[in-house]
């Protein structure tokens, strides 16, 4: 199977934030480097576009992890740190007090992506996985099993939504399915309520780590983590899906 080799860094800081303060956080690495370094945001700085939005994988990704704010920069966003860390003075002001901003750890990696010939099992915490037509479709199905088909087919877009991110093409069949739900949630987001969901899956998918998948990767939802690498071919009735769409 082709892979495809995603570069990736991540930026662990020694201050404090609680987990609702990663949007504010967010806004203000975006006030540091400049409205106009758009990879940090995906708002259209293009005057004359119609779209407000850029509707694209977020390669600049904000998060916290044991109250600790993480930046997570992928691909060709990773040139653009030099904007945040050329800066003689990295600290920033948000939640109403200043911080100082201090790197703890840094790691910079190429990591595989792609269809594999073997299975790996991945948690995936507070997804995002319905939009507003989705949710109503999922409230309309009764069945249980009917929900997780659903929930596994939109999972499956969201790993095809990150692989055009990635600019690299699934050329082959992959499975994947919902082996355990761990909580249902309803969260804020933006200034309305979102049902999150925790679980796990496995998918013969080699996703690279620190990775988020569905609505609101750039401020934390979504984290993908991998629970082990070892074979697993038990996996019963996965929702199989075409890469080529």
């Amino acid at each position: 199977m082709r892979m495809k080799e995603v570069q990736l860094m991540k930026v662990v800081f020694d201050a404090q934030i609680a987990p609702h303060e990663t949007p504010a956080f967010r806004g203000a690495i975006i006030e540091k480097v400049g409205l106009d370094k758009d990879v940090y945001h995906n708002h259209n700085n293009d005057p004359e576009s119609p779209q407000a939005l850029h509707y694209r994988y977020p390669l600049v990704q904000y998060r916290q992890n044991r109250r600790r704010p993480e930046l997570i920069f992928l691909e060709s966003a990773i040139p653009q740190a030099q904007y945040l860390f050329a800066q003689p003075d990295w600290s920033l002001t948000f939640a109403g007090r200043p911080q100082s901003m201090r790197i703890a750890d840094m790691k910079v990696r190429r990591h595989a992506f792609g269809v594999a010939d073997r299975f790996f099992t991945y948690t995936l915490h507070r997804w995002q996985a319905l939009n507003e037509e989705n949710f109503k479709r999922f409230l309309a199905v009764e069945s249980l099993s009917q929900r997780v088909a659903m929930l596994e087919r939109i999972l499956c877009g969201h790993i095809i939504s990150f692989a055009k991110g990635m600019e690299h093409r699934l050329e082959s069949r992959f499975d994947l399915s919902i082996t355990d739900f761990r909580r249902s949630q309803v969260q804020s987001f933006e200034g309305i309520k979102v049902r999150t969901f925790d679980m796990q899956f496995k998918t013969n998918v080699l996703l690279p780590p620190y990775i988020a998948l569905g609505k609101g990767v750039s401020v934390g939802f979504g984290e993908v983590v991998r629970v082990n690498d070892r074979p697993d071919s038990n996996h019963n009735n996965p929702q199989q899906v075409w890469a080529r769409r």
